[in-house]
């Protein structure tokens, strides 16, 4: 009776995945146009996906150890196990000392990478170490373009060493069968034996071992594993090893297969994969890990095998994880993920004080400030030749990107990894309207923002009941998509300019020409204006406070009747009209649409600049597309901007979590200090961070003199708590710790 009583209480969840399953298999049909791959190329897809199911498992044990997604899952094991394979190839290095060395040296870069950075973002809100992990996917890259120099490989392919992208030959190259006319060698059989021997052995690590069910109990509750004494942060490092060795062997294995690229930073698109495979898994069960691996591995070669594209299987992960994510959402949005409400965490900054607001000093200092950026903004272009003229209107369309993330994640919590594919999306129809419609220049711009609004609420739909790494794991496989397919000219080549189609730059009213690149910076200024005035504006609206408010408490926010659903899409659909709006802009000042203009790894450079200004903060948002400005402009090497971009945002984001506007507001407020004092004013706001920092001084210098420090960081002394139980409680409310009543004013 029991039995029959638990069918019927799932029934409805098992005809759900039941309809997402029989989705998924007619997409699949429809896609492949019937025709159908040999059978041998459906086993040797199987094989391939035991590699993603290895990053995969690896994705899980960071996500379950530390509740965030690791962005430098593949490019963690990419370097070690290009190091192996070249000890092969150019050393003749045997097969067993090979894969060990890139077995050690993951295990290095593994804990190095815990220690260095993971270890110093521990108390951190999830986003910041979310973003730091896309910092040191980017210095990992750089490592990928290092590691054949000491081969004395040139990258470029200029002088020095040279390697084939040939697969290296292994002591089991010799053996081959054949299945269906597809012939296979002894490596293919390795990926499923150390596979198999990856996943038994940490199957009973994690359940036999002692060290394995620490592991387990702290990734189930953090802070009650600390309390019985086990040290987390050494488990996380413990962790952090085998997930940089699950992947450098999956590079290893799949390379001995697919053969070797120099020079190609293959962590994104592997990446993607495994993290479809884990989601897949729920983010907790091995086996759905393989099972889930070797469908994408099948979906994926199937896909090439039809349409002989190799970049198009990357394409048709947006489908793939928006089903999946739709499927599995009571499972992935319980409360139990305990770190879920740290993505929504944001460094708010305080508005002005509403004691000091009216004061002369302060309003002609705001003036006076908005006149400067003014100023900055129209004369600096009347210094600069040409071509810096052209590249300043670049910069301004990636800052008003910037304010369009701002919304979105800064003030509504939805981390997006793909916003420059919104922008794709709003330059697929300015080059449409524009080149072949030869429609009117503000109707085509328009047009591509209401595209972008829609194509927003198509990927914003898990967020309405997934929150947090999620999302921004289906922003960035969008990201991919659009690249890959929508823009290619193999697929839209009636829709996309081309050299008898251009985008041409229009002649306003009959009178203005926006040809010359002056003309066109300040007509792209004028749109960034109106970006950040729109942006101003709703943030001071019910609206704006809405949005805040189901960021910090959506629960609370739904008790005062605000319609959370309503509100994410209202997000996502004002952000993505402003991306959108950008894109246009970018194919109206190139003329053309070039599809590696909009490569996916803009998207994830600019979410790291716009963390770097300051997530929250429009002038930071400003900042950081000045930043990105002169990094990419700037005469640096490709190598100097990738050093830049990662290890710039590591240092900064441990310096100040809140980015570079957190300097640019504590300026802002010393000034307003120091004013109070003239006046003799007091402002009970710019009072109480000074007194809870000297509080926590407090507390910090007493757990230092109680000498009782834990392995994680905790201490045993309690003077510090007593000093905080005894202080006097901070006044004063920064800008969103007004309570929700002010949202329904």
């Amino acid at each position: 009776m029991g039995r029959a009583d638990e069918v019927l209480r799932r029934t409805p969840d098992l005809v759900k995945q039941g309809l997402a399953a029989g989705a998924c298999v007619l997409g699949f049909e429809l896609m492949l146009q019937g025709r159908t791959p040999p059978l041998g190329i459906l086993v040797l897809s199987a094989f391939i996906g035991l590699s993603y199911a290895l990053l995969a498992i690896g994705l899980m044990l960071v996500y379950r150890a530390n509740r965030v997604i690791n962005f430098a899952q593949g490019e963690i094991g990419a370097a070690p196990a290009l190091l192996g394979i070249m000890l092969m190839k150019l050393e003749h290095v045997p097969y067993v000392v090979a894969i060990g060395v890139t077995i050690i040296a993951a295990a290095i870069v593994g804990a190095v990478v815990e220690l260095a950075v993971v270890r110093r973002f521990a108390r951190a809100p999830r986003l910041v170490l979310m973003i730091a992990t896309v910092g040191l996917s980017l210095l990992l890259a750089l490592l990928q373009l290092i590691v054949p120099s000491w081969f004395g490989v040139s990258v470029g392919g200029l002088g020095g060493r040279t390697m084939d992208s040939a697969p290296p030959t292994t002591p089991f190259s010799a053996f081959h069968f054949s299945i269906s006319g597809v012939r296979f060698s002894g490596d293919v059989l390795a990926i499923a034996v150390v596979t198999a021997i990856a996943v038994a052995g940490l199957t009973l690590f994690f359940r036999r071992s002692s060290l394995g069910l620490a592991i387990r109990g702290s990734a189930e509750n953090a802070d009650r594993a600390r309390l019985l004494g086990v040290p987390v942060r050494r488990l996380s490092t413990v962790v952090w090893i085998i997930a940089a060795v699950l992947s450098a062997l999956a590079m290893f294995l799949q390379t001995a297969v697919t053969g070797v690229n120099i020079g190609v930073d293959i962590g994104p698109t592997a990446l993607i994969y495994g993290l479809a495979a884990a989601i897949f898994a729920r983010m907790e069960s091995f086996p759905r890990a393989l099972l889930g691996g070797i469908g994408i591995g099948i979906l994926t070669q199937s896909v090439y095998f039809v349409y002989n594209d190799p970049f198009l299987p990357g394409a048709i992960t947006v489908p793939v994880l928006l089903v999946v994510l739709l499927a599995q959402r009571r499972k992935l949005s319980r409360g139990e993920d305990a770190g879920l409400t740290s993505y929504r965490e944001a460094t708010e900054f305080r508005p002005l004080a509403p004691e000091l607001r009216r004061l002369p000093e302060v309003v002609w200092g705001k003036a006076a400030f908005l006149l400067v950026a003014i100023a900055l903004l129209v004369l600096v272009p009347l210094r600069l030749d040409v071509g810096k003229q052209a590249l300043a209107s670049v910069i301004l369309i990636y800052a008003i990107v910037c304010v369009s993330l701002v919304i979105l994640t800064g003030w509504s919590g939805q981390i997006s990894l793909g916003h420059w594919g919104l922008a794709a999306v709003g330059a697929f129809f300015a080059g449409w309207f524009g080149a072949h419609l030869h429609a009117d220049f503000f109707l085509t711009l328009l047009v591509a923002g209401l595209a972008g609004s829609a194509a927003s609420l198509v990927i914003g739909l898990p967020a309405l009941r997934i929150q947090g790494p999620f999302l921004a794991a289906t922003t960035l496989a969008f990201a991919i998509s659009v690249n890959v397919f929508l823009l290619s000219p193999r697929y839209f080549a009636s829709f996309l300019p081309d050299t008898l189609h251009t985008v041409d730059r229009p002649l306003l009213y009959g009178r203005f020409s926006l040809a010359g690149p002056l003309a066109f910076y300040y007509v792209t200024a004028g749109f960034l204006l109106a970006a950040l005035l729109s942006a101003a504006a709703l943030r001071r609206t019910r609206a704006g406070r809405a949005i805040i408010a189901v960021r910090d408490n959506t629960r609370g926010a739904q008790s005062y009747g605000i319609n959370v659903a309503r509100t994410r899409i209202a997000a996502f659909a004002i952000s993505g009209f402003w991306a959108a709006l950008a894109g246009a802009l970018f194919v109206y000042h190139q003329g053309a649409l070039d599809q590696a203009s909009f490569d996916p790894t803009v998207s994830i450079l600019l979410m790291t600049i716009v963390v770097i200004g300051g997530v929250t903060s429009l002038p930071g948002a400003m900042l950081g597309a000045a930043y990105l400005g002169v990094l990419r402009y700037g005469g640096f090497g490709p190598r100097v901007q990738t050093l830049a971009s990662g290890l710039g945002v590591l240092i900064l984001l441990m310096i100040a979590p809140g980015g570079v506007a957190q300097g640019f507001y504590a300026a802002r407020d010393g000034l307003l200090r120091s004013i109070a004092r003239r006046r003799a004013i007091t402002v009970p706001s710019l009072v109480a961070d000074r007194r809870t920092a000297t509080l926590a001084e407090a507390r910090a210098g007493q757990v230092r003199d109680s000498g009782h420090d834990t392995d994680d960081g905790s201490s045993a002394g309690h003077d510090a708590e007593d000093i905080l139980q005894h202080a006097p409680a901070a006044a004063g409310p920064t800008e969103d710790d007004v309570s929700l009543k002010a949202v329904l004013a």
